[in-house]
């Protein structure tokens, strides 16, 4: 007598096959997908994930015929969520920290220039207004990318200190001004309201922006702290935010845009 097929013998080998049958149709290329065994859906489905890569779930009762068929008839779809997805995928650069290097500060192109001599990064302009962002080579070469990201947390605390109060202001909160600071939130967009400390943060790289889209950020983090009634960006925070900044849609597609190409400290080489 054959014993039964485990149930994990039988999905494996169900996953095995519809694998072997999308590879050989072609719609999706290998490498590009995976399949798994869904016990709670109704019915196969397909995703695609921020990376690009493809989900096909599919059911215990599921063939690979059926499977295949629902791949091809989903092409169009998975062919506008690819080409929706690269537009929104990052694209952050790396930088070669080497003389001449070209940065931005509020909006500005301004150029890292190393000297010798031993002081902190700072900003200094030109004879004909260009901004140089002169950091100790000893210490980048030590450091990377650290002192920069350093000098831009302080600069842009500065400029928090003085933009925030007024834009509190027009919030009209009885609540006091928020704490501010600057952090690195990696890829994460912008910044972040702590309520259990009331404390607003930026990231460094937003400072890169120009500042309008860095109003943006700030006036949106400062609604946070209005804490607004209902979900996070509910109906309440929504109308708090445009009844002060009546463009704020706009600018927070314009601030989405910009992010994805913000340097966040990445290195592909130092002078």
């Amino acid at each position: 007598m054959t014993p039964a097929t485990a149930p994990d013998d039988a999905e494996a080998a169900l996953v095995h096959e519809v694998t072997a049958a999308i590879t050989a149709d072609g719609t999706l290329s290998p490498g590009t997908f995976s399949v798994v065994v869904s016990h709670r859906r109704q019915r196969h489905a397909l995703t695609t994930l921020r990376d690009g890569q493809r989900v096909v779930r599919i059911l215990p009762t599921s063939t690979a015929p059926v499977i295949v068929q629902f791949i091809r008839e989903n092409a169009a779809r998975l062919e506008s969520d690819a080409q929706r997805m690269a537009e929104r995928s990052p694209q952050h650069p790396a930088k070669h920290l080497a003389d001449g290097c070209e940065l931005s500060w509020l909006g500005e192109r301004i150029q890292l220039h190393l000297v010798d001599t031993p002081i902190p990064v700072q900003l200094r302009r030109g004879e004909n207004g260009t901004g140089f962002l002169i950091a100790h080579r000893g210490d980048i070469a030590r450091n990377g990318a650290r002192p920069i990201i350093e000098w831009y947390s302080r600069a842009g605390l500065a400029w928090l200190e003085a933009a925030a109060p007024a834009s509190w202001s027009r919030l009209r909160c009885r609540r006091p001004l928020p704490a501010l600071a600057v952090r690195d939130f990696g890829r994460r967009y912008g910044g972040d309201y702590r309520a259990r400390t009331h404390e607003v943060a930026l990231h460094w790289a937003a400072f890169q922006l120009p500042p309008s889209l860095l109003e943006y950020v700030l006036v949106h983090e400062l609604v946070h702290a209005t804490r607004p009634r209902g979900q996070s960006h509910g109906s309440e925070f929504r109308t708090r935010l445009q009844r002060v900044m009546p463009d704020a849609r706009a600018q927070q597609d314009a601030f989405r845009a910009a992010f994805r190409y913000l340097w966040l400290g990445t290195e592909m080489g130092i002078a």
